[in-house]
Formats: structure tokens, sequence, C-alpha cells
């Protein structure tokens, strides 16, 4: 005996089809653009081409997002998609972290977007938010960083492309004109002015700063889930017995992943003090260890 088919069945495949097949076009359509920016990239013909190019493919992946020119340790920036920046915007990559880090170690970044981390200017004022930063290299020199709230519809694996297509048409036309390149490497660029750090090698720097974000992400983490406990121990200058699972856990993180670093300051004693302390070490308490290092 054959059982008939409820009708809502054949509705609810006739719906699959319709979603795969509008998936499917969705598809391709990406697929075109990105296709059609790739050849518009290759043949660029200047700084400024180049940069709404990037920006263009950006604006694909994220509503807010801007580019910046590295050039030794200093960030400018080139353009912007609903960021509403000064035009002449330019800091040093030593007084943020992140675009630091993504110079450094060439690879993708996501940080929060606290003034440490990517300047007051690029901040937010809720302290969950974050960004991310894609260098863009010119063979081994990273001379460009595309930053992008991280939003809802932002989407990283995109941006990552884009990024990677616009170092392809630079690392392309490397034997060309000066003028159709970005960013040349200056004559002869100063040393970065790095703070806390300075003095230290060049293949220890990326640690340090590694062990900075580390501290400043697990300060602020404990600041969002322990809000009133953090209140009560600066109210209380006891900051450490209030918090004393979430402290004692960073710093044994800590310890394990730069402990052994020689040399390495305590990074995450000097955000326990700056920030959840508000600048007074005597309110994590009399209980509180002290420095790892």
């Amino acid at each position: 005996m054959s059982t008939a088919m409820h009708p809502l069945h054949e509705a609810w495949r006739d719906l699959e089809r319709r979603f795969e097949a509008a998936c499917a076009r969705s598809r391709a359509q990406g697929i075109v653009e990105l296709n059609q920016l790739l050849r518009r990239l290759r043949q660029y013909k200047g700084e400024k081409e180049w940069t709404r190019l990037v920006l263009e493919g950006a604006a694909m992946f994220a509503h807010r997002a801007a580019l910046f020119s590295i050039s030794g340790s200093n960030a400018s920036l080139l353009g912007q998609n609903n960021l509403d920046l000064p035009e002449s915007l330019f800091f040093s990559c030593a007084e943020a972290l992140a675009f630091e880090a993504a110079r450094l170690s060439a690879d993708g970044i996501i940080a929060l977007r606290t003034p440490g981390e990517v300047t007051e200017i690029l901040s937010d004022n809720d302290p969950a938010s974050r960004a991310h930063l894609f260098p863009i290299s010119n063979a081994t020199r990273v001379v460009a960083v595309l930053f992008a709230a991280a939003e809802p519809g932002t989407d990283a694996h995109g941006l990552e492309l884009i990024a990677g297509l616009a170092s392809c048409a630079l690392e392309r036309q490397s034997s060309t004109a000066p003028h159709a390149q970005i960013a040349r490497a200056p004559a002869a660029a100063p040393k970065a002015s790095l703070p806390v750090w300075a003095g230290v090698e060049e293949s220890q720097r990326l640690l340090h700063i590694r062990a900075r974000r580390f501290a400043r992400v697990a300060v602020a983490e404990m600041q969002l889930s322990k809000p009133e406990a953090c209140r009560a121990g600066r109210e209380q200058n006891d900051l450490y017995l209030l918090l004393k699972n979430e402290i004692d856990k960073a710093r044994e993180i800590y310890r394990r992943q730069f402990g052994t670093i020689s040399p390495m300051a305590d990074y995450l004693h000097l955000e326990l003090v700056r920030t959840a302390a508000e600048g007074d070490e005597m309110k994590l308490g009399a209980d509180y260890p002290g420095q790892l290092v």
C-alpha cells in the first residue's frame, strides 16, 4: 500500500530547491565580483586606484573598514568606508599594539577596540567591541593594514581574501615604476620607539607585544565578566580576593606562555594595576602575590 506524500512535504522540498538555487546564484555572483576585482587590481595605476579597489573589495565583507599604509613603524590613513576618520590620521604602531602585532607578524589579528590596541580614535565605547586587522605585504614587507569593525555581517575570511588579493597585486608589479607602488620603503626609516620593551632585540619584540596583548585581553575579560566584583574590589582595596580564580588562572597561563622568555616584564601585573586597580597597586589587596617576574 502506497503512502501519499503530505502536501507540506512537497512544499518544503520546493522551498529547499529554491533556497539551494538562490545560494548557487549568490555564490556565482560573488565569484564574478571577486574575479572582476582581481582583474582591476592587477591593472592598478597608482596608490589612489589601488586604495579604492581594496576598499571596494572590503565593502563586500564589512560595513566599516579602513586601509592604512605602513611606513617604518608608522601608520597613516589611505581611505575608509563608513568610519568618519580624519583624512590626516597618522600614528605610531608602537601606540597601537594590534597594528604593531600585525606589522611584525604579517598575520591577521583580532583585537579589542581599546585605545591601547587600536588607538583612541579607532576605539569603541563598548568594551566588548573587537576589530579585524589584516596585513597587506609586498614581498616580505608589510606595507598596509586593512582594519574592519568586527560586527554582525562582517566576514573575516572574506576580508583576509581581499588582503591577499591586494598583496598579490603589489607583488605582481614589484618590478614596475615606483609611482605604481604604494608605501615604498623609506630611504632611512627610523627605528621604532617602542615603549617598555625598548632595547629588546627585533626577534623578541613580537613576544613582548603578544604578552602585553594577552594581559590587556585577560584583564578586560575579568572586568566584563565580573564588573561588580571589580567595583567592590577597588572600593575595599581587595581586588585579588574577589577575583582570585580569574587572576590566578591568567597568571598561570602567562607563566607558561611567557615566563621562560628573558628578559620579560610582568605585563599582566602592570595591566592589573593600570586598569583593574585604576593605577593604585594597593587596591589589589594584601593577599595579592605580587609580580611574576
